[in-house]
């Protein structure tokens, strides 16, 4: 087998229709020295993958959810599905496989073994037939394959017989996710869930705007309670969030709350900025999928394991609350632009998100760098340029995952 040194792994999430997280397709890094380039004929295959140890580790990596990993010809035919648990993967046939004899044999044993199998950007050519039988997600690209197409592969007596799930890539407006949802496609991919449309004359809730004032409040060096209670009891939900944090953290004192700035000054700094940071981007990000939150929080969560390395010490204080900000634009469909220079951060903050500048900004841009399927050339070098090894990288990344898996709602 090829050696392969590789040691970078990231996720995106597959929605279905109510746009809840079914799933994670694990997407291939490259080392910083060797840039590669991510194309369809070169997806990364599960060598690279297994070659990283992360299986072990799939659970917190995919927050519980199945795995997507894509496998060539030649790791099917070395077997190299046999190492994962049935029950954690779908094992994603790459189109660049030749459906000989030998590969029909392991898929057809996979299969019997009890593993999920699927199709990945399916064409529709003859050659798949023989592959049906074991299969059952078949995954299209929207942009290769025409809305018509698909339809009619939904409505195909093969796929309502077989009961064939089917997953479509690259959705990028509501009005695609819409269309896809009448004819019953099952499973969706895309931008569009990361990257909600701009609608002109959109406007922030008055409650929102509360959630927007709380942030800031609760990072600064000096936390005013005063301020902070008053914000909190401005919105119902977020007082019957403090509340029960405070029970759960006095079981044992059984403390009387008399006032919501006691319960902030019991909980002390830690917990508010943690609570802060769960709650109120829930609340926040009501409008939008919830894999958006869990983005935001584990980008946060990077960061700040980033600042702790000497070159980044300087931006530590505000490291988690940028990259939990960096997505604000996404979540409240608005420009970010517009949302942060109305809001009272710290002008390094502001720096980094809006004039992309400065050592705050380097260090967003090395965490943005593990969460799209193409790695860019100045990321790679502004990693080098700070050393931050693949090694350190890959594990702040995943010890960010099993944060936001232990505290996210």
């Amino acid at each position: 087998m090829e050696e392969i040194n590789n040691k970078f792994v990231a996720r995106q999430a597959i929605f279905d229709h109510k746009k809840n997280t079914y799933a994670y397709e694990l997407l291939y890094r490259n080392s910083l020295d060797n840039y590669y380039n991510c194309s369809k004929e070169e997806k990364a295959t599960s060598q690279v993958i297994l070659q990283n140890h992360i299986f072990g580790d799939l659970n917190n990596l995919c927050s519980q959810k199945k795995a997507f990993i894509n496998f060539d010809e030649k790791s099917l035919l070395e077997k190299l599905p046999l190492v994962l648990d049935k029950n954690a993967v779908v094992l994603e046939l790459l189109e660049t496989i030749n459906v000989t004899p030998d590969v029909i044999k392991v898929v057809s044993a996979l299969y019997n073994k009890g593993y999920t199998l699927a199709l990945d950007d399916y064409d529709f050519s003859p050659k798949w037939e023989q592959l049906f039988p074991y299969i059952s997600i078949i995954k299209v690209d929207r942009e290769d394959i025409s809305f018509e197409q698909i339809a009619a592969l939904k409505n195909s007596k093969l796929i309502v017989d077989k009961e064939i799930k089917i997953v479509v890539e690259r959705i990028e407006t509501h009005e695609q996710f819409n269309m896809l949802i009448q004819i019953g496609i099952d499973y969706f991919q895309g931008y569009f869930f990361h990257k909600p449309e701009i609608k002109v004359g959109h406007f922030i809730k008055p409650i929102k705007l509360n959630l927007l004032r709380l942030f800031p409040e609760v990072f600064k060096i000096d936390i005013d309670f005063d301020t902070l209670s008053e914000i909190i009891s401005q919105d119902v939900s977020l007082m019957n969030g403090i509340l029960k944090l405070v029970n759960l953290q006095s079981e044992e004192q059984r403390v009387k709350i008399t006032s919501i700035k006691q319960a902030v000054t019991f909980l002390g700094v830690e917990k508010i900025k943690q609570f802060v940071a769960i709650i109120g981007m829930s609340n926040l990000s009501s409008d939008c999928t919830n894999e958006l939150l869990k983005e935001s929080l584990v980008r946060g969560k990077m960061m700040e394991y980033i600042s702790f390395s000497p070159t980044f010490l300087k931006i530590k204080e505000f490291a988690f609350i940028t990259g939990v900000m960096s997505h604000i634009g996404a979540i409240l469909n608005c420009r970010l632009e517009e949302i942060i220079m109305d809001l009272p951060l710290a002008e390094e903050i502001k720096t980094a998100l809006v004039s992309r500048r400065g050592l705050l900004y380097e260090a967003l841009e090395i965490v943005k760098y593990y969460e799209f399927s193409e790695t860019q050339h100045e990321t790679c070098s502004i990693m080098a340029k700070h050393d931050i090894s693949e090694e350190i990288l890959l594990m702040k990344y995943h010890d960010a995952l099993k944060w936001c898996l232990a505290t996210c709602p």
